[in-house]
């Protein structure tokens, strides 16, 4: 092995430990839900700005990070978004309200906003072509473990050591990823350095304009729509009243079933990239393939009559698992069409795609499950004739995905300057 590869694996490792240290941070006060509640002594609806607040952020920051990121590189803005984070868990830590609880979520996905599109821009620093395509698909799998660390060993010091330390010791590991990350990361490989960013924050701007004319940046964007919400609006709000209010199954196994969401997605990551790999052509085809997977089962289940069988729950989850790593073709997509220098940016653009569907998904579905319980004088919010017509939302967005993904894939297909603009480095075609 030579140096600069055994260079190149140490600072991706890096990068992917403080991917890990963003996640675990990021999915916190999902973990410490109830706690929070008790602490603040709030309702549910107030609870709920922990986590809206910190998402708002995330997404709205972005497409500025993005610009910044092709300006300045990944390392500064790795360090600036775990600092921004670690801050964040201690204003969390030593919160006595639920309004300054609140300013720490926000710094968190203030932070956090910084972290993802950094280190897909670190991957392509050291990495092109198909080996870029596996090493984004390994870093992204193993940050997502963070959701499993959440869930459980901050749930345990959380439940022995309480609020203050658990919080503290979150800050505490991002710090340590920071001084990591400040010792260990370089933004490119070796000789590789201004060439690779532009030269002012107005130019970068005027790169994403252009960019943005480019139909394989919006096949990049309604992929990461379609894919990336289609497993968050489970794991972030619906999935646990679904299967245990709608479906009727206990918490505990209901738990198990989301869990497995982020279990699934870690075994297919490898079968996606190596798809990828080997046909690079075929890429759009396979996320539409995961998207009527996803559409098909989801239906089979909102039109069964009474509750769904277990078989038929596990094929949904199964597909939403898979659908995770296959968000992540989002970013191979942008990396075929668009130059390094001004990659930051367009991913930032790419990666406001999921979370915007996510939003609106879960908004919309609020409002339908209150306005069932409205029309049916139901005592319950969470009923199975509520979710059947609630979770049609995901079913129209998966619709108006694939719609908008052929669309897209067409309009790159007869594009005149095909031939001359999509191929990345490796020298294979982007479609």
């Amino acid at each position: 092995m030579s140096s600069t590869n055994f260079r190149g694996r140490v600072v991706i490792l890096a990068g992917a430990f403080i991917y890990f240290a963003a996640v675990v941070s990021r999915s916190s006060i999902g973990a410490a839900a109830i706690d929070a509640q008790q602490k603040f002594e709030v309702s549910a609806a107030v609870l709920s700005s922990l986590a809206v607040a910190q998402l708002v952020v995330y997404a709205a920051m972005q497409v500025p990070v993005g610009i910044l990121l092709d300006r300045f590189g990944s390392k500064r803005l790795i360090l600036v978004g775990a600092l921004i984070m670690s801050l964040g868990q201690s204003t969390v830590a030593i919160s006595q309200t639920i309004e300054l609880a609140v300013v720490g979520r926000m710094l968190v996905g203030l932070g956090d906003a910084f972290i993802f599109i950094s280190l897909v821009r670190l991957v392509n620093g050291w990495y092109q072509g198909k080996q870029a395509t596996r090493v984004q698909q390994l870093v992204t799998n193993v940050g997502q473990l963070g959701q499993a660390a959440s869930a459980i060993p901050f749930s345990l010091l959380l439940h022995f050591a309480g609020w203050l330390p658990s919080f503290t010791a979150l800050a505490l590991l991002l710090m340590i990823a920071a001084a990591l990350g400040w010792r260990v990361i370089s933004n490119d490989r070796p000789n590789v350095h201004d060439s690779q960013r532009v030269s002012s924050v107005g130019q970068a701007i005027m790169a994403l304009r252009e960019n943005l004319k480019h139909p394989g940046v919006w096949l990049s964007f309604w992929t990461h729509f379609s894919t990336q919400s289609a497993s968050s609006i489970f794991l972030l709000l619906w999935g646990m009243p679904f299967l245990v209010l709608g479906q009727g199954l206990s918490k505990p196994d209901a738990a198990i079933m989301l869990a497995s969401i982020v279990v699934i997605g870690f075994a297919a990551g490898p079968a996606v990239s190596a798809f990828c790999v080997r046909w690079p052509d075929q890429r759009h085809k396979l996320v539409l393939g995961v998207m009527s997977a996803i559409g098909l089962t989801l239906s089979a289940i909102l039109l069964w009559q009474q509750t769904a069988p277990l078989w038929l729950l596990w094929l949904l989850i199964t597909s939403l698992g898979v659908s995770s790593p296959v968000s992540m073709v989002a970013f191979d997509f942008s990396r075929s069409f668009v130059t390094k220098k001004s990659l930051g940016a367009v991913n930032g653009f790419v990666n406001i795609g999921g979370f915007t569907a996510t939003f609106v998904m879960m908004f919309i579905a609020g409002v339908v499950l209150d306005y069932i319980r409205r029309v049916t004088s139901s005592n319950q919010i969470f009923t199975l004739q509520g979710f059947r017509y609630a979770l049609l939302v995901e079913l129209v967005t998966l619709v108006a995905g694939a719609i908008l993904i052929l669309r897209a894939h067409r309009r790159l297909r007869s594009s005149k300057k095909n031939q001359s603009l999509n191929w990345n480095n490796s020298g294979r075609p982007g479609l």
